[in-house]
């Protein structure tokens, strides 16, 4: 029974084996070979890639892979091969292509191209130059970078000639220098002298624009300072002006016009006093409020953190010797002055002037009102001053004198 059924379906096996090796031949794996044969493509110019195929009927596709991007290319048949245009976005840029060829989900073929710059067209320079300001002197500077590049905006390849020119004062500097790595650069060094440089570019017939770099001048050296005065004496009105020498560099160059002067004024007292100024054509001019009584300056310069004068001494006279008072309105108003200056004059109004009222010997108050016309008023009114007896000391441009006691009258 067993060999009637094993007789029975051996020809259907056998069948069935012939169908499938039937069908596997007819279902063999599309092969497909590159006909173009140029390697190597110039920016700008249309690339279009032919394949043969032994498919007449697997969908085909072309996957490129480029620095600028990543896309799919359909093909065009054409007498049985297979033409894949690629895309203007990715021929007009210039680097390693990489390609590979899918046919019914499957890759049949793979390799590469590469794009350079198109060296017909006009070279188009970028420029970058920086800082943009140096100090004098051969330790600092300035560097210009090129980047010429063709008008794909592709840098060209490297060992391309640049000129790097700069110009200062009556010298011109002509260098050239090779592209490396897409860019061609030079360091420019500073110079001893202050002023304005300018450099510029040129790569095959093209110059870049212009550019500036302002060489200033290095920190100042130490300096000196000079007063002068309408007069010597502490009327605390007139003002002392305090110029420092030309402040330069160590190069000889003036320090630029801006450059913060600081006088610091130390009084007999230890009472420290400052004023400002800034130069201009490398000088300084500070002012200083004289006194109002007397009084030596000691005046120091400083450009702060970087140089300083050698202090000076500038000496103050009192303006008077003595003042007059008077009392009046049973004691009530107490009149100073006038006061006179050196030449007998009044002087400006605004001095001021100091009252201090004591008790027997306990201060009590201390008044101050400035001279109209030379005189200075004070008035004790009844209710604010009780006391049977006052004594008084009066103090005016640095001269000090006190009163004997006065009587006066209570309700």
């Amino acid at each position: 029974m067993i060999k009637k059924v094993i007789h029975s379906i051996l020809p259907i096996v056998l069948l069935l084996a012939f169908v499938y090796v039937a069908a596997k031949i007819n279902t063999s794996q599309a092969v497909s070979q590159l006909v173009t044969a140029q390697k190597s493509f110039i920016a700008g110019r249309p690339i279009t890639l032919t394949f043969t195929t032994n498919s007449k009927t697997a969908n085909a596709s072309l996957f490129i892979i480029h620095t600028y991007g990543k896309t799919v290319v359909t093909a065009t048949n054409s007498d049985g091969k297979l033409n894949f245009k690629i895309p203007t976005v990715y021929f007009i840029k210039t680097g390693i292509v990489s390609w590979y060829l899918i046919q019914d989900d499957t890759q049949t073929a793979n390799g590469s191209f590469t794009i350079t710059p198109n060296n017909t067209t006009p070279t188009l320079l970028e420029n970058y130059l920086g800082p943009p300001s140096l100090l004098t002197g051969t330790d600092h500077f300035t560097m210009m970078v090129a980047i010429p590049t063709d008008s794909y905006d592709n840098p060209k390849e490297n060992g391309t000639a640049v000129l790097i020119k700069d110009q200062f004062l009556d010298n011109v500097t002509v260098t050239e220098k090779k592209t490396k790595s897409f860019i061609a650069w030079k360091d420019i060094y500073s110079r001893t002298k202050s002023g304005k440089m300018l450099v510029s570019t040129e790569c095959n017939s093209t110059d870049s624009k212009e550019f500036e770099t302002e060489i200033k001048p290095s920190p100042s050296e130490d300096f000196t300072i000079d007063y002068a005065r309408n007069h010597q004496f502490a009327d605390g009105n007139q003002i002392t002006t305090v110029k420092t020498s030309v402040i330069k560099d160590r190069f000889d160059n003036l320090v630029g016009d801006g450059t913060v002067v600081m006088f610091q004024v130390i009084t007999n007292a230890n009472i420290l006093l400052k004023s400002y100024a800034a130069t201009i054509n490398g000088v300084a001019i500070g002012q200083i409020l004289h006194p109002d009584h007397e009084d030596t300056y000691k005046i120091k310069a400083y450009v702060t953190g970087i140089a300083q004068s050698k202090p000076i001494s500038v000496s103050y006279k009192p303006l008077i010797k003595t003042f007059k008072y008077t009392f009046s309105e049973q004691n009530r108003k107490i009149t100073v002055g006038p006061v006179r200056s050196f030449m007998k004059q009044l002087v400006p109004d605004g001095v001021k002037v100091e009252l201090k009222i004591f008790h027997k010997k306990e201060l009590l108050e201390t008044k101050i009102v400035e001279t109209n016309k030379g005189l200075a008023t004070f008035i004790l009114l009844a209710p604010f001053y009780p006391k049977k007896e006052y004594q008084f000391t009066i103090k005016t441009l640095g001269i000090t004198q006190q009163t004997e006691i006065k009587k006066y009258e209570t309700n």
